[in-house]
């Protein structure tokens, strides 16, 4: 119960109180039970959308879930995937690229790429075809692929995901990957099709990331995260 009160605090705006306050160490050991946590909004984001499309259009229904999605989880992925992108397409050296990630101001780069992923997001899911499922499946494959190929990463730098990343054992991934791939196989063949390009989608996100940061950080976990889920939505509006 302890693990899943510090994933509650940690993964969405509702701040449960955990005594004696966790560090980000112990948060990583609590990883394997981001998926748990990642159904339960799951569950919230595709109740909303049964409700919202019933009563407007499947474009605007989209944007409201959208919207629940991102006060769900206060915008915390979504800073990361902007500041990852006002740092990563900048052409500047690399300690410049650090000073970029500390600034809380929002770039062009990092704006363009926060109005990409939300159309994406929205467009998506007006298109999809089982928009419940997806928006089910698409949190925990995408907190679940965030640690499985986080985990991986050469360079995790001094800060403080390197203390999350440090409590992400073998354990861990493994609960993690067990419970992510059994969501993906209950949601057919576009859940597995999907966790595969989200997996896929998010390691080449943290290779482009340490390429020109030589390190992972919270922000690149961040918008690993994000382009996860992203890439699901994309899979579950193909036409098969």
């Amino acid at each position: 119960m302890r693990s899943l009160r510090i994933a509650v605090g940690f993964l969405t705006v509702f701040k449960v109180a955990v005594e004696p306050r966790p560090d980000l160490v112990e948060v990583g050991r609590a990883a394997w039970v981001f998926p748990l946590v990642a159904a339960m909004m799951g569950a919230v984001l595709s109740i909303s959308h049964y409700v919202l499309v019933s009563c407007f259009p499947a474009a605007l229904a989209a944007v409201l879930v959208v919207a629940i999605w991102v006060i769900l989880t206060g915008g915390l992925h979504l800073d990361g995937w902007t500041d990852c992108w006002d740092a990563l397409a900048a052409s500047v050296s690399t300690e410049r690229r650090y000073e970029i990630l500390k600034d809380s101001r929002l770039g062009t780069f990092g704006a363009a790429a926060l109005a990409g992923l939300l159309a994406v997001k929205v467009t998506a899911l007006a298109g999809s075809d089982s928009p419940g499922m997806i928006l089910f499946v698409a949190p925990i494959i995408g907190r679940g692929v965030m640690v499985m190929a986080g985990s991986r990463g050469r360079h995790h730098g001094e800060g403080m995901a390197s203390l999350f990343l440090s409590g992400l054992d073998s354990t861990v991934v493994s609960r993690t990957t067990v419970m992510v791939a059994v969501a993906a196989i209950l949601a057919g063949w576009t859940g597995v099709v999907a966790l595969g390009v989200a997996y896929g989608g998010a390691a080449w996100f943290r290779r482009f990331a340490e390429s020109r940061l030589s390190m992972v950080n919270g922000d690149v976990l961040g918008g690993m995260c994000e382009l996860s889920e992203a890439l699901v939505l994309i899979v579950g509006s193909l036409r098969w």
